[in-house]
């Protein structure tokens, strides 16, 4: 595709749901019709370094844009910029930007804007969790962690207007799906200079350089608009010139407005699954998130080994599926989910490849496994509490999750403890909780934006985990054997197994969302890590 070395990595799986599309309408340059869509959380920020959950990151790819965009088939391809090119030893890539590349302001955007926009995410203030992911670039690590606050360090410079170069202390073979992260989209200092400490917190305090300006969002409100950016340097590939954003948390209040034609997508629960999934217009769409259960290692129960097995193994997850998430969960027993890489010699899977089967349901090996740890615990009260969120789909989950344990582990008491999302991921990262049900999508596509969580020193490691040999396993295949292709799949494989054997998480499963959308529809892409792009969508 180009002279950059991304070849040197894993073997990304390419396939992505383009929705609705045909390769006809992909080409065609007609207006569609105004769409209405949903999402399921509220917009928080538009601030592509603090875009930390999935609502912010979908927003605002829709108004940005970085060096690359995943394309319809799940590639990497060059957005911003025309044409990159790599060192021999794979440390420096120097990137050419596209000519009349303009902020929606009309203000030319340079070289110098992603400079800014590459130290913005690596600023602690930001508190950015893409941050992390940064840390190949030199200088990062000491900015990340305040052991340097001199942001002209980074290796990150524009060597004139329309030229980026990156100086990396190791190759990094993902570096191309990296690079679409809202984290590594340019920034307008003199647009964020003007409007201060209110940056990224409603429409007017927002700048586009996507396909689309923010329009109607007053930080707080549920509905808003996205209308076409005539400054975008591809304005020639967005076919709609408004797309209605209205934010539903209850699948039955979506189910009910795309019944009535008051928008064009919807999320369905359980029970619209059930009523719709012989209809032309419904659609599982899979993404890269994992859905688990996070195991508090701060709670001295917990912290036995053989306790967190006979969690792991008292859930039945292929009934989680079928009863209570009617199907839409893929089933899996590691972290990192299907879809994201191969074995770059077999072709296989790395869910497959590296999943160890003895993970599997198994009510006799979790009450062997309860039995070690009642004796180990003696004279502790075995009493856990799990925390999910309100909504009516995750209640019924945690339900059975709470049936399941105390099923199979009588002598273990559960309670569920529900709260709003906000509240929720609140105490997941403060650790004030002792089992959490949640989940989590990699920011690219590689098995280390998954695994990279619970290394010791992450920031969003919730549940504590510690494990030097696991830390070690991921810092060798980030370094030693980042242009080794088959010794860092094995370094990833074996992390992987680390947290399937010592089970400070409990997998259980992928997700894949259960959605009605109108088939007048077409041109949606959801990316290889679930992450929404509207650029081309067309409505009939």
């Amino acid at each position: 595709m180009m002279k950059l070395r991304h070849n040197v990595g894993l073997l990304v799986l390419t396939p992505v749901l383009l929705i609705g599309a045909t390769a006809r309408e992909a080409m065609a340059t007609k207006v569609g019709q105004p769409v209405n869509w949903t999402v399921s959380a509220p917009l928080t920020t538009t601030n592509p370094s603090a875009a930390n959950d999935a609502t912010a990151a979908d927003i605002v790819t829709q108004i940005g844009q970085g060096l690359y965009r995943y394309d319809k088939a799940g590639k990497p391809v060059l957005a911003d910029a025309k044409s990159v090119v790599t060192s021999a030893d794979g440390r420096i890539v120097t990137f050419k930007l596209k000519a009349g590349l303009r902020w929606s302001n009309g203000a030319k955007l340079t070289a110098a804007d992603y400079v800014y926009g590459f130290q913005q995410t690596v600023n602690p203030r930001n508190a950015s969790n893409s941050a992390a992911i940064a840390k190949n670039i030199h200088g990062a690590n000491a900015l990340v962690t305040g052991a340097s606050q001199d942001f002209a360090s980074l290796g990150v410079k524009a060597l004139n207007e329309d030229t980026l170069q990156l100086q990396l202390d190791h190759p990094m073979p993902a570096l191309p799906s990296i690079l679409t992260s809202t984290a590594f989209f340019p920034q307008n200092k003199a647009f964020e200079d003007k409007v201060g400490a209110k940056y990224g917190t409603s429409a007017a305090n927002s700048i586009s350089n996507g396909p689309f300006v923010l329009q109607q969002w007053n930080g707080s409100n549920t509905t808003y608009a996205l209308t076409k950016n005539d400054h975008y340097v591809d304005q020639k590939q967005v076919r709609t010139q408004k797309i209605t954003i209205r934010t539903i948390t209850d699948t039955t209040t979506g189910y009910n407005l795309y019944q009535a034609g008051d928008v064009d997508y919807a999320v369905l629960g359980a029970d619209q699954v059930r009523a719709s999934q012989r209809k032309a217009d419904f659609q599982i769409i899979k993404t890269g998130r994992t859905d688990f259960i996070g195991l508090n290692q701060q709670n001295k129960l917990l912290q036995n080994r053989a306790l967190r097995k006979a969690l792991q193994l008292s859930i039945n997850r292929t009934e989680l599926s079928k009863r209570v998430l009617t199907g839409s969960e893929r089933q899996g027993q590691t972290f990192t989910p299907d879809g994201v890489a191969r074995n770059p010699k077999t072709a296989r899977d790395f869910a497959k490849d590296a999943s160890l089967s003895q993970n599997t349901f198994s009510a006799k090996q979790a009450q062997k496994y309860f039995r070690t740890a009642q004796k180990e615990l003696a004279g502790q009260q075995l009493k856990l509490n799990l925390l999910s969120d309100d909504d009516d789909q995750s209640k019924k989950e945690a339900q059975y999750i709470q049936s399941q344990l105390t099923t199979q582990l009588p002598a273990l008491k559960v309670t569920i403890k529900s709260e709003p999302k906000a509240a929720r991921v609140k105490a997941q990262l403060s650790q004030n909780y002792d089992m959490v049900l949640t989940s989590w999508g990699g920011d690219y596509g590689d098995p280390m934006s998954f695994l990279n969580l619970f290394t010791t020193t992450s920031g969003l490691n919730i549940v504590k985990y510690q494990n030097a040999a696991y830390d070690k396993l991921l810092a060798t295949a980030d370094n030693q054997h980042a242009d080794q292709p088959e010794q860092r799949y094995t370094d990833l494989k074996k992390a992987d197994g680390y947290l399937q054997r010592d089970a400070p998480v409990i997998v259980l499963g992928y997700k894949s969302l259960p959605t009605l959308q109108r088939t007048t529809v077409s041109g949606v892409i959801q990316n290889p890590v679930g992450t929404l792009d509207l650029k081309s969508v067309y409505k009939k």
